[in-house]
This record gives structure tokens, sequence and C-alpha cells, in this order.
């Protein structure tokens, strides 16, 4: 995400009817709650247990499988264990497209430093080479929240220095290798700190968010939607509309293809599927044990509608649309939006409905307030 997006304070919010939102799956009787009749809420269990625990139980192991080998290539650089950080690291940037979408509330939210700045991007190549030459080497510092995180690794394992000499032989070598280390090793802290602040044998969060009835502010599903919207809206903004020149809207500005996500890796498309799944997995309760019930389900037991049909199939047809198209979109996104932009476009466009859908639609439905703010005009 940018480092704009991530400072932007909340600003606006928006008041809305409130209703019961304990709810089925389409075709289940409506007396019950979804998962059986015992009058307990089904959807936020599955989507603690099933979908957001195992998300950042993947984060945690890539992460650590990911510096263990950078501290490996460190001992002994050579081209074989070079690119199996190269390939480790894309498998952990992949996975934390799964958790962002909980960056805004509960141990990801209060742990210093949050982890969403784990991915603000463009990184700042000359940020990383500057404290690499000084062998500056904290990370957390906040004159290099853009020279850490997953975008500094993308710089540092992709980029123009990311050769072997540059590890080895080089003047900086020694330091470069440290800053490297450095970056990882505060990818896999807070990437471990935010689990353990989910698991009952450590912040145990999954019970208060398991147990967090209603839907005003403080509860689980006006901060889990609160969210899963900031994140999906960084996606359209940050991840599509500026590298297509789409942000702020109404102006004509340039195609920047320097500004995607992963720049140099050229895994941008790979990684917006991956979050765009995500937020889908959230919406249908799809997770690690299969499908169960997701926010969909409060959407059809308070029969939503939209536009003479059901809200819950509009957005579930939303999405579906929003990942054809993604697919269809061939990586380096950088590359791609210089040659052939209007796939690119049409995706764009698609992303921009579901913002609608979901920031306004969804949480008007369900009498969740939404508390974070833009000025983008969705």
């Amino acid at each position: 995400m940018k480092l704009s997006s991530f400072l932007l304070p909340a600003t606006t919010a928006i008041l809305l009817s409130a209703i019961v939102f304990s709810c089925s799956k389409s075709g289940s009787n409506s007396g019950t709650t979804p998962g059986g009749g015992d009058g307990k809420d089904s959807v936020l269990p599955n989507i603690g247990n099933n979908i957001i625990l195992p998300a950042y139980q993947t984060l945690a192991s890539t992460t650590n499988s990911l510096d263990s080998a950078i501290t490996d290539f460190n001992t002994s650089p050579d081209n074989t264990k070079f690119t199996a950080v190269q390939t480790l690291f894309k498998t952990a940037y992949l996975s934390w497209q799964s958790v962002s979408e909980y960056d805004y509330f509960g141990p990801a939210s209060t742990g210093q430093p949050v982890l969403a700045g784990l991915n603000l991007f463009p990184t700042s190549s000359t940020t990383i080479e500057t404290n690499i030459t000084a062998g500056n080497n904290n990370v957390n510092a906040f004159a290099n929240a853009a020279a850490k995180g997953f975008p500094a690794l993308d710089y540092l394992l992709f980029g123009p220095n990311s050769t072997m000499a540059a590890f080895s032989t080089d003047a900086s070598a020694a330091n470069r290798k440290a800053y490297l280390s450095a970056v990882s090793a505060d990818i896999k802290t807070e990437s471990a700190a935010a689990l353990r602040g989910w698991q009952t044998s450590g912040g145990n969060y999954i019970t208060t968010f398991i147990n967090g009835a209603g839907n005003s502010v403080s509860s689980s599903l006006g901060l889990l939607i609160n969210s899963l919207v900031q994140d999906f809206e960084i996606g359209k903004n940050d991840r599509l509309g500026i590298p297509l020149g789409k942000q702020p809207p109404g102006q004509v500005l340039p195609v920047l293809p320097n500004e995607v996500e992963a720049y140099y890796s050229g895994i941008s498309v790979q990684l917006a599927l991956a979050q765009l799944k995500a937020v889908q997995n959230i919406y249908l309760g799809a997770g690690a044990q299969g499908d169960g019930h997701g926010l969909e389900d409060y959407l059809v037991k308070a029969a939503a509608k939209y536009n003479g049909g059901l809200l819950a199939d509009t957005i579930r047809v939303g999405f579906s649309s929003a990942v054809t198209g993604l697919q269809a979109i061939p990586d380096p996104f950088s590359v791609t939006i210089q040659n052939n932009a209007a796939p690119a476009i049409a995706v764009y466009t698609q992303y921009q409905k579901l913002v609608v859908l979901l920031k306004t639609d969804m949480p008007s439905s369900l009498g969740v307030l939404i508390t974070f703010g833009d000025n983008d005009g969705d």
C-alpha cells in the first residue's frame, strides 16, 4: 500500500441503520442461524478458525522459512541459495495477501510496529542504498518506513543490485547482507507476533473475535468489515489505480509503471489476485477446512436487495468477474499497462463497483458503521 494510504487518519463516518445479523446460507431454514439451530452465530467462528488463523499460521511459517534461507545465503552466498531465497520470498509475499485484510484491528494494529508497515510500496531504493552504505539497519526507524518489509526485499532480491557480486565481493557486500537480514528478521518477528496475538496460547484474540457479537463499531463484524473494505480499497487505488493513472479520479494522469506492487520481481498481478481471492473467501466463508459461513450469509439472512435482485448474489458475481479479469492480465504488470492497459482498466472498473457494494450497500444492509475515510470518490 502507499505510505500516504497507511498514514491517512479516519476522517469520515456514515451512520447506517442496525439489524440483527444472525443468518443462514441460502436454502437453509430461515429460522436458524448459520451452522445450526442453537441460536449461535457460526460466521465469526468459521472466519476466525477456518480463515484468519490458518492465514496467519501460513504467513509465520513462510516468513520463518525465508529468514532461515537468507541466513544460510548470507553465510556462504551462491547462486543456488540466492534462487531459493527468491522463490521463498515470492511464497511469503503471496501469503501476506491473505492477512492484510485484518491489518486495521486486533493484534496487527495494536502491535508495535503495526503489521501494515510490512507492505508500503513503492519502496525507496535511494533510502535502502543510503542505509546500506551507512551500515544503518534500524529498519523500524520512521525514516525507513518505505525501506523495509516485502517491498524492500523485492528490491534487494530482484533490483539492479541483486547480483552475486553485490552480496559477496562488492565493498558494501557485508552491509548489504546485514540489511537483507535485518529486513527479513523484522518481517519474521512481526508476522510471528501477529499470529501469537490471535492464538489461544498467546493473546487469545481469536476468542475475543468469535465472541464479539453485534454490529457496533467495536463488534467483530464492524471491525472486520471496516478493515476488509479498507484493504480492498487499497487494492483498487494503490495496486491498480495509481499505476494506471486513475488516482485521484477525474484527473488525466500518466501511467506510472514504477508504482506497481512488486515492481522488481514482477509478480504484481499474482499478488493482486491473491489479495482479491482472500477477500472473496472471507465473503463466501471459504477457508482451510472447506466452505463454511461468511459475510454473504448475513446478507442472505437480511434478504438484502440490489436492483431488484439479491445483494448477496450481486457481490458474489462481482468477485467472480474481478477474479476472471485479473487472471487474464499477464505479469509483469508494469509492462502490461504500458503495452495494453485496456484489460487492467476494465478490472479497475470492476473494483470500483465492488468497492461501492462492499463499502456502502453491504454495511447499510447489516447496520455497520464505516469509520475510515477517503477522498477518492470510490
